[in-house]
């Protein structure tokens, strides 16, 4: 299903990703996915920096960018561990994007988000006023989606993007109770699972500004994901929030 509004992706990947045998992973493939489904923009997390390899996962992402800064934004990734190494990254990649754009995957890296190694990210965050995307999953001990509330209150100039929403019905709920009391967060509903009437739930609730598209590209089929907001019982001013504005003007591109 094409969009009928240009679409700002806030969730994407480059590499192959062993959990989900994935087709058409080349950049060159998923422009192509892209332009028929009227995705402008897409911005991308190295799957590598995700498994914990963030050395040698950014600059995959640093290549993309520089073959299609149109097209393409680009997600640092960091690892709490080992001490100093996020910072780095952070400091090495900052050319991608201003203001930073930030990948956290407290599953992969088996570290919870609010643990102490992660303080310094989210210091920096705050003070550049970075987008950081966390991956998020249903009451997990290290990404639950209500580990973010104390975090978000603690650093309000951070805007947070809530990867997922917690994927599962009571993930969603979990992601909508941090988004209700903590506005600098923002719902993010790519996801394996889809949920009848969860998205206008979301809307409900948290408003239409709030909730962003993403497709999680190449892992996921992103036309299905298209097809949920498209399809939703929102008005269409809500979808194009949704599929469009509400990303762009986290990237302060608008």
């Amino acid at each position: 299903m094409r969009s009928p509004v240009p679409i700002y992706d806030c969730h994407g990947h480059i590499g192959a990703q062993p959990d989900f045998p994935s087709y058409k992973h080349d950049p060159e493939e998923m422009l192509r996915v892209m332009d028929l489904l009227n995705i402008e923009v897409l911005a991308v997390t190295s799957t590598l920096a995700c498994y914990n390899d963030c050395p040698r996962g950014n600059p995959e992402v640093a290549r993309v960018l520089e073959q299609h800064p149109r097209r393409f934004r680009g997600y640092i990734t960091v690892n709490p561990q080992p001490a100093g190494e996020a910072l780095e990254q952070l400091g090495r990649w900052s050319n991608f994007h201003q203001p930073p754009l930030i990948k956290l995957h407290p599953e992969l890296q088996n570290y919870p988000v609010d643990g102490p190694g992660y303080r310094p990210v989210w210091e920096y965050a705050n003070r550049t006023a970075a987008v950081v995307l966390v991956h998020t999953w249903d009451s997990d001990r290290n990404c639950g989606p209500s580990l973010l509330g104390p975090i978000a209150r603690e650093f309000p100039d951070a805007r947070i993007i809530l990867g997922h929403c917690g994927v599962t019905w009571r993930g969603y709920h979990q992601a909508i109770e941090v988004a209700e009391r903590a506005p600098n967060t923002f719902l993010d509903i790519t996801g394996s699972q889809g949920h009848r009437t969860i998205l206008e739930i979301a809307t409900a609730r948290v408003g239409s500004k709030r909730i962003l598209f993403g497709s999680d590209m190449p892992y996921l089929e992103a036309a299905a994901l298209v097809g949920r907001v498209l399809t939703a019982r929102i008005s269409d001013q809500a979808k194009e929030d949704i599929l469009r504005t509400n990303f762009l003007k986290l990237l302060r591109e608008n």
